[in-house]
């Protein structure tokens, strides 16, 4: 008459711990997703930046010396100036609303280059940097983050290292 009484369900106990489980993935989870999803957006800087790369070897190879300002370059003119050079919005530069960037800059940098960098919008200020030199006749540039290590989960893969 008095059989064993079977319970359903989980005990508090086991909801605790599912719980507990689901927060310390989610505490490790999240910031990975942002940063990846940050990276992503990231990118279309680095990709914008590609074809400018073309128009600055091409400059330099019809004038023999690189380009000044944003219009030599063919982009629109400056809207303000950073570091002693142009300086303007990534929509008003690139004619593209970004999630990431914000700011453009075209930094003179003597006696040989430019740097050419994408201010992020929010922070950390990611600060990507395309170095640009003429060495021995030859247009180079190098994507960097000038060894800030707190920007390297933001950008892509070639500009960590300096290349």
């Amino acid at each position: 008459m008095f059989g064993r009484h079977r319970t359903c369900g989980f005990s508090l106990i086991e909801l605790m711990i599912a719980v507990a489980i689901v927060g310390i993935l989610a505490a490790v989870g999240i910031p990975a997703y942002e940063n990846y999803m940050r990276r992503a957006a990231s990118v279309d800087g680095y990709l914008q930046f590609g074809a400018l790369r073309t128009r600055l070897t091409e400059f330099y190879a019809s004038n023999g010396v690189l380009p000044a300002t944003f219009i030599e370059i063919g982009l629109p003119p400056a809207s303000g100036s950073a570091y002693g050079g142009d300086a303007g919005t990534y929509e008003e530069v690139f004619g593209a609303t970004s999630a990431v960037w914000g700011r453009v800059e075209y930094q003179p940098k003597p006696p040989h280059g430019y740097a050419f960098v994408l201010r992020s919008t929010d922070s950390p200020d990611i600060g990507l940097h395309f170095q640009i030199k003429v060495e021995n006749g030859t247009v180079r540039v190098r994507c960097t983050i000038n060894e800030i290590r707190e920007r390297a989960p933001y950008v892509p893969a070639q500009c960590r290292g300096g290349r």
